[in-house]
C-alpha cells in the first residue's frame, strides 16, 4: 500500500503543479505522469510513447512529445542528456544525477550532493554554474573497467 500511495502522491503533486500554472490536464498528460511516477527506470520519449500506446491505443506520438515538452517547461519533468543515446526523463521530484557507462549502457543514480564540491569549485574558479542533473556523467562502470588507454603517440 505504501508504494501505491507514494505513486498517487507523486501523480497528484505533478497534476497540481500543472493546474497551478494554469495548464490543462489531458488524458495523455495524466498517462505520461503516471508512467513516470511508477517507473524505476530511465524512460526515453520512445519508451513513454510505447507505454501510453499499451494503455491507450491510438494516441499520436506527436501528442506525447508535446506533453513531454510542456511538462519540461513547467518543471514537472526533467530531461537528462545521455551523451550517447536519446534523452531520458524523470518526474522533477524524483530527479537525481546519473553516471552512464559508455561500454554497457548501465545507468547509476547518484544523489546531487556527490557533485556539490565540484560545483562549488567550478563556480569559484570559472564563474560557471554546473547543472549535474541535465546531462549524465560518462565513464565506465566497475564491470567494464577503465577506458582503454591509447598507445598512439603524437609526433612533433
Amino acid at each position: 500500500m505504501g508504494a501505491a500511495k507514494s505513486h498517487d502522491d507523486r501523480v497528484r503533486r505533478a497534476l497540481d503543479t500543472i493546474r497551478e500554472s494554469g495548464g490543462r490536464v489531458t488524458g495523455s498528460t495524466r498517462q505520461v505522469i503516471s508512467i513516470l511516477a511508477e517507473s524505476h527506470g530511465h524512460l526515453t520519449a520512445e519508451d513513454l510513447i510505447a507505454q501510453v500506446e499499451l494503455r491507450t491505443p491510438g494516441v499520436s506520438p506527436s501528442t506525447i512529445y508535446r506533453v513531454i515538452h510542456r511538462l519540461n517547461q513547467l518543471n514537472v519533468v526533467e530531461h537528462i542528456h545521455s551523451g550517447n543515446g536519446p534523452a531520458f526523463y524523470h518526474l522533477h521530484e524524483q530527479a537525481h544525477a546519473h553516471l552512464l557507462c559508455t561500454e554497457c549502457g548501465a545507468i547509476t543514480d547518484v544523489p546531487d550532493a556527490i557533485f556539490r564540491s565540484v560545483s562549488k569549485a567550478v563556480r569559484s574558479s570559472y564563474d560557471f554554474v554546473v547543472a549535474p542533473r541535465h546531462s549524465a556523467v560518462l565513464g565506465h562502470c566497475v564491470t567494464c573497467g577503465p577506458a582503454p588507454t591509447s598507445t598512439h603517440r603524437h609526433e612533433a
